[in-house]
C-alpha cells in the first residue's frame, strides 16, 4: 500500500468515527448526501475533509527560506489603529522604519494616528478611513513595503491576502484565522506571491520565553518531551464592552465551541518544539467544560441594558486540548477567558534535562553541578540565586541587545522586540523566525478543536501546512547566537586529601593566582571525589598576601550529596603580581578519610 492511501485511510478512518460520534456529544452529523459535514449547535458547519492534504498548486513555491531584496528603510502602512497603535509607535521609535500610511474604519482614530506620527517624526502620513473597504485603496499604493493588519479577526485573512498579492509582506495579528481554509488560503497566497506573511505572535519574543527558547538551543532541556501552554485571561467584562475588541469577540463564544485564542500559548510552545522544522503537529484531541460562567455573568450584571439577553453562548468556559507530535512529543493547551482566576499562559516546557513553569516562573535542572549551582538536584525548583545565575547565562541576545529600548512598550517591552525583529528581518532581506506555516498551524487549532469537541473529543488530525518540508527543516535561530561556549567551563586549581584533616576545624588554604587571570566575579567549588566521609566547610575567604578580598561564612559539605558546595567571589581589581589565596575551615565529618577536588571559573 503506498504511503499516499495509507495516510487517505487513516484520516478517513478517523472521519468515519468523527461522524457516528457527532450527534451524540453536541454536533450534528450531515442529511444524505452531504456526507462529511459536521454541524455545530451555533449552526455553523464544518467539513471534516479540511484537515485531507493538499497539494501545492502549480506554479507555486515553499517560503519557508524565502529571502528578498535588502531595504534602506522599510516603509509601513497600518491598518486598525486601536491595537494597532502599538505597532504604530513602535515603528516610529525604529531608525529604519518609514510609516507612509494609516488606515481605520473611524475618522477619528486614523487621524489620531497621523498626528502621533507627525509629532514624533515630523511628516504627516496619508490618512484612509470612513468606509470598510477603503484598505483596498492603500495597499494597492506602490510605495508599501510591509503592511500591519490588526483588526477584527474576519478581515485579517482578506487583508493579508489583498496586501500579498499588491507585492506587500502581510503582518497580521493574532490569531491570523478562524478556518482551516482561510489557514490554506494565506499559505497559498505567500507561495504564489513570494511575500511573507508573518503572524505578530508577541509572546514569542517575551523575556522568559527567549529565556527558554536560548535554553533549549543550548541543550538545557535535553530531549524535549511535553510542553503545556494555554491563554487564562478573566475577559468577562471586556466581552460586553461596546466599541473595543471585547464586544466581537464575544460572537466566537456563540459560535464555536473550542480554543478560541490558541497562538499566545501555544507560539512559543512550538518554537521551542521546532514545529514545522524538525517535527510537525500530527492531531489533537479537545474537550470543553459547559458554557456557565459568561451567560451568568451577563445575567448577573445586565450589561449595555440588557441588549445581550438573547444571545446563546455555547463555547465551554474551559477548554483543554492535547497535541500530538510526528515525534511522539504531547503539549496540553488551554483556553478560559470566563472564570474568575490570575493570568496565565502556563508556558511550561519538560526535557531530560529540565523542566520549566511560568507564572511564576520555576525551573529544575537535571544536573546542576553542570551549571555551579547551589542547588542539591531536580527534586526541587531552583532557589532565586540559581535562577539568576541561569538568566545571566542563557538571557537571549536579542533580549539583551534590545531590553533597554523595550523599557515601556507594550506588554512588558515583548511586542517592541518582536516589531524590531520581524521588520529587521525585512530590513535585511532574510526570512523572519516565523512564516506563514507557523501562523496557519498555530491559528488551525481554532476549527480543529472545534471539529474534535462536536464529535466526541475524537482525534483530529492537524494539518501539514508545509507539505512535508518540515521533515528536512532544521529549526530557524531566531535571532543571533554571541560567539563562544554559553558557560565558563570549571578547571581544577587545588585539591584536599587526609593528610589536611584534622578531628577538629583546621584553617587550610590554597594557591589559586593561576586562575584568576582579571577582575571579574569567579567560583569555587569542593567537590569530595572519594574516602569514607564528606568534607565539611565555613569561613570561606579569597585573600592576596595583605588583604581579605572577599568572604563568604556560610557553612556547606561536600559527600554522597552537595550542600553550598558554590562560592562565588567578585574582583573588583586585578593585580597580577599578587598572590591570591582560597582560605577555608575544613574538617571531615567522623574521621579524616577524605578526598576532593577545588574548581574555580570565571563568569
Amino acid at each position: 500500500m503506498d504511503t499516499t492511501r495509507r495516510e487517505l485511510l487513516k484520516t478517513t478512518a478517523l472521519g468515519g468515527l468523527a461522524t457516528s460520534f457527532a450527534g451524540i456529544f453536541g454536533g450534528t452529523a450531515s442529511a444524505a448526501g452531504t456526507p462529511g459535514l459536521v454541524t455545530l449547535p451555533s449552526g455553523i458547519t464544518i467539513r471534516q475533509d479540511i484537515v485531507s492534504p493538499r497539494p501545492r498548486p502549480s506554479g507555486q513555491q515553499p517560503v519557508h527560506n524565502l529571502t528578498t531584496k535588502p531595504l534602506q528603510k522599510v516603509r509601513v502602512a497600518h491598518i486598525g489603529l486601536s491595537r494597532g497603535m502599538t505597532h504604530v509607535n513602535d515603528c516610529l521609535n525604529l531608525e529604519f522604519t518609514e510609516v507612509v500610511a494609516v488606515c481605520d474604519l473611524r475618522d477619528e482614530r486614523a487621524k489620531s494616528a497621523a498626528d502621533q506620527c507627525e509629532k514624533v517624526r515630523g511628516k504627516r502620513p496619508d490618512i484612509y478611513s470612513g468606509t470598510e473597504h477603503i484598505w483596498e485603496k492603500m495597499v494597492a499604493r506602490d510605495d508599501i513595503d510591509v503592511v500591519y493588519i490588526a483588526t477584527p479577526w474576519a478581515w485579517h485573512v482578506p487583508m493579508a491576502v489583498g496586501a500579498m498579492e499588491h507585492g506587500k509582506h502581510a503582518f497580521v495579528e493574532v490569531a491570523a484565522a478562524v478556518t482551516v481554509d482561510d489557514c490554506w488560503k494565506l499559505v497559498d497566497t505567500s507561495e504564489r506571491t513570494q511575500r511573507h506573511c508573518v503572524m505578530l505572535e508577541n509572546c514569542c519574543y517575551g523575556e522568559n520565553e527567549l529565556f527558554i527558547l536560548n535554553m533549549v538551543r543550548e541543550g538545557v532541556f535535553g530531549e524535549l518531551t511535553h510542553g503545556e501552554c494555554a491563554y487564562i485571561h478573566d475577559l468577562r467584562s471586556l466581552l460586553f464592552s461596546l466599541g473595543t475588541e471585547g464586544d466581537w469577540r464575544r460572537d466566537y463564544h456563540w459560535q464555536y465551541d473550542g480554543n478560541l485564542y490558541p497562538t499566545h500559548g501555544l507560539g512559543p510552545i512550538a518554537q521551542y518544539m521546532g514545529i514545522g522544522r524538525s517535527d510537525q503537529f500530527k492531531f489533537l484531541v479537545s474537550m470543553s467544560s459547559p458554557e456557565i460562567g459568561l451567560h451568568a455573568w451577563r445575567d448577573k450584571h445586565h450589561p449595555n441594558a440588557g441588549k445581550h439577553e438573547k444571545e446563546k453562548y455555547v463555547c465551554g468556559d474551559m477548554n483543554t486540548s492535547t497535541i500530538k507530535t510526528e515525534l511522539g512529543r504531547t503539549i496540553m493547551i488551554q483556553h478560559d477567558v470566563i472564570s474568575p482566576r490570575p493570568y496565565s499562559r502556563i508556558n511550561a516546557l519538560s526535557g531530560t534535562g529540565g523542566t520549566f513553569f511560568d507564572y511564576p516562573a520555576r525551573l529544575a535542572i537535571n544536573e546542576p553541578r553542570k551549571y555551579r549551582l547551589d542547588s542539591p538536584g531536580s527534586h526541587e525548583w531552583l532557589g532565586d540565586k540559581d535562577l539568576a545565575r541561569m538568566r545571566k547565562l542563557f538571557t537571549h541576545p536579542l533580549w539583551r541587545k534590545l531590553e533597554e529600548r523595550a523599557k515601556g512598550g507594550g506588554h512588558g517591552g515583548m511586542d517592541f522586540v518582536m516589531n524590531w525583529r520581524h521588520l529587521d528581518c525585512i530590513r535585511q532581506g532574510i526570512t523572519p523566525d516565523s512564516v506563514v506555516y507557523d501562523a496557519a498551524a498555530w491559528s488551525s487549532i481554532i476549527e480543529v478543536s472545534s471539529l474534535s469537541v462536536a464529535t466526541g473529543s475524537m482525534p483530529v488530525p492537524i494539518p501539514d501546512f508545509t507539505r512535508g518540508l518540515w521533515k528536512s527543516l532544521p529549526p530557524l535561530p531566531i535571532a543571533f547566537r554571541a560567539p563562544g561556549p554559553a558557560i565558563a567551563m570549571p578547571v581544577k586549581i587545588a585539591e584536599w586529601t587526609p593528610q589536611d584533616l584534622q578531628a577538629d576545624w583546621v584553617v587550610k588554604s590554597w594557591v589559586v593566582s593561576k586562575g584568576i587571570i582579571a577582575a571579574g566575579d569567579y567560583g569555587f567549588e569542593f567537590q569530595y571525589t572519594r574516602g569514607a566521609h564528606r568534607l565539611d566547610f565555613r569561613k570561606v575567604a579569597l585573600l592576596t598576601e595583605d588583604a581579605v578580598v572577599a568572604h563568604d561564612d556560610q557553612a556547606g559539605h561536600s559527600g554522597l550529596e552537595n550542600v553550598h558546595n558554590v562560592y562565588r567571589f567578585a574582583i573588583a581589581k586585578h593585580d597580577p603580581a599578587a598572590k591570591y589565596l582560597l582560605q577555608a575551615e575544613i574538617k571531615a565529618d567522623g574521621g579524616t578519610d577524605s578526598s576532593g577536588e577545588i574548581s574555580i571559573w570565571k563568569d
